[in-house]
C-alpha cells in the first residue's frame, strides 16, 4: 500500500511498490497507544490520556495511503463493487479471527453464569457481527456497545462507511472537494468535542454519532494531503523526531474544555501535519526493518487486542494471579504483536492473496 496522478513522472508500477515506512511504524505506535485505552492500568492512563486520538490518526493514515493506491484506479476503471471487495478482503480475515474469540468467551460467560448476558444474546450479537454491522442495543450482550464482540471493530464500520463515500465519488476527486468533506467534518468535530466534552466518540450507542465527522474530516485530508503532494512539498521530518511527536501527543494531558481543545488541535491541525511530514520521511537500517514490522502487524494488534485481553484476563483470574495494571498492557500488547505477526504469515496474508487471486482470475475469464 502505499505518487500519484502527478507526483512524478515514475511508471504506475514503481508508484506501486513504493512504501512510505515511518508511516507504517507510526501507525503500529497508535495500535499499541490504543491497547492503553483497553487494558485496565492506572499508570498507563495518566502518561498517554489522548490514547484514544490515535483513531484520528488512522483516519488521516487511511485517506492518504488508499488515495496513493486507488484514486487513480477508481478514476480510469475500477469500479465501485471492485473496490468494496478489496476492502473487505483486507479488513475481514483479521476482524473474524477476533470477533469469533470474543464471541467465543462471551459464550463461556454465558454458559458459566458468570455475567448477564444469554447465549441468545451472544447469537444475535454475532449476527450483527458476520456483516460488520453494529448490533442493536437490543440484540447485544451489551446495549451500549454497537459492537460487543470486539469493541475496536466501531472504526472498522466508519471506515467502510468513508471507503464507501471515496468510491462514490472518485471519479470527481480533486482537492477542492476534498476540501468540502473537510469543512463539513472540521465544523462538526468542534461541537462533538465541546459535546462530549473529548473527541472519543463513536464507539458506543451514546456517542455512536461522532464517529461520522471523525472519519469525514480525518480521511478526507488524508486523500486532500496526498492529492496536493505533488505541488506542496512539506519538509521531511527527522525520522528520530517522527515517533516521539505522535506519541507526544498521546501524553498531552487536559481536562474539561482543555481536552476538547487539545483534542481538536490534535486531529484538525497536529496529524495531517505530521502525515504529511513523516510521507516525506526516508529510513533505513534496523529503523525501516522495525517500521516495516510495525506496520505489517499494526492492524492485527487492533483489531486483536481486545478479545485476546479478555481471555488473557479470564486466565490470570483463574490462576488467581493479579498483576499492576502497567503489566497487564505489557502482557496484552507482547500478545497481541506476536498473534497478529504469525496470523499474518499463516492466515491473513495468504488468505488475501488467495481471494484476490480468484477475483483477478474471475475477472479476466469475464472479459470485464
Amino acid at each position: 500500500m502505499r505518487a500519484a496522478r502527478g507526483v512524478s513522472m515514475v511508471s504506475t508500477e514503481i508508484a506501486e511498490r513504493q512504501r512510505f515506512a515511518i508511516l507504517d511504524g507510526m501507525r503500529g505506535l497508535a495500535a499499541l497507544a490504543v491497547i492503553a485505552d483497553h487494558v485496565p492500568s492506572d499508570f498507563m492512563t495518566a502518561l498517554l490520556p489522548g490514547r484514544y486520538l490515535a483513531v484520528d490518526f488512522f483516519f488521516v493514515l487511511s485517506g492518504f495511503v488508499l488515495a496513493h493506491v486507488y484514486a487513480q484506479r477508481l478514476k480510469d476503471k475500477m469500479s465501485f463493487g471492485e473496490f468494496m471487495r478489496v476492502r473487505i478482503v483486507r479488513l475481514y480475515p483479521l476482524y473474524i479471527v477476533g470477533t469469533l474469540a470474543g464471541a467465543a468467551l462471551a459464550l463461556l460467560y454465558a454458559v458459566k453464569g458468570w455475567g448477564e448476558a444469554s447465549s441468545a444474546q451472544v447469537a444475535t450479537s454475532l449476527a450483527f457481527a458476520a456483516f460488520m454491522l453494529p448490533c442493536p442495543p437490543v440484540f447485544s450482550i451489551w446495549p451500549n456497545a454497537p459492537f460487543p464482540l470486539n469493541g475496536p471493530a466501531w472504526s472498522l464500520f466508519f471506515e467502510l462507511f468513508i471507503n464507501a463515500v471515496f468510491a462514490l465519488v472518485a471519479r470527481w476527486l480533486t482537492p477542492r472537494l476534498c476540501l468540502t468533506f473537510m469543512a463539513i467534518g472540521g465544523a462538526l468535530l468542534v461541537p462533538t468535542a465541546f459535546g462530549f466534552g473529548q473527541l472519543d466518540g463513536g464507539f458506543a450507542w451514546s456517542n455512536f454519532v461522532a464517529g461520522f465527522p471523525r472519519v469525514t474530516f480525518g480521511f478526507f485530508t488524508g486523500v486532500w494531503l496526498y492529492l496536493v503532494r505533488a505541488h506542496e512539498r512539506v519538509p521531511a521530518l527527522p525520522v528520530w523526531a517522527a515517533y516521539p511527536l505522535l506519541a507526544g501527543v498521546f501524553m498531552i494531558p487536559g481536562e474539561g474544555v482543555w481536552r476538547a481543545i487539545v483534542d481538536l488541535a490534535a486531529a484538525l491541525v497536529v496529524f495531517p501535519l505530521l502525515v504529511a511530514a513523516c510521507a516525506n520521511t526516508r529510513a533505513k537500517g534496523l529503523i525501516l526493518q522495525a517500521s516495516t514490522f510495525a506496520g505489517m502487524v499494526s492492524y492485527g494488534v487492533y483489531i486483536l487486542h481486545v478479545p485476546l485481553w479478555g481471555w488473557l484476563q479470564l486466565g490470570l483470574e483463574r490462576a488467581s494471579l493479579t498483576l499492576p495494571g502497567a503489566a497487564n498492557v505489557l502482557i496484552a500488547a507482547a500478545a497481541a504483536v506476536a498473534v497478529a505477526a504469525v496470523l499474518h504469515v499463516a492466515y491473513d496474508k495468504p488468505l488475501r492473496r488467495r481471494l484476490s487471486g480468484k477475483h483477478r482470475r474471475s475477472v479476466v475469464s469475464s472479459g470485464d
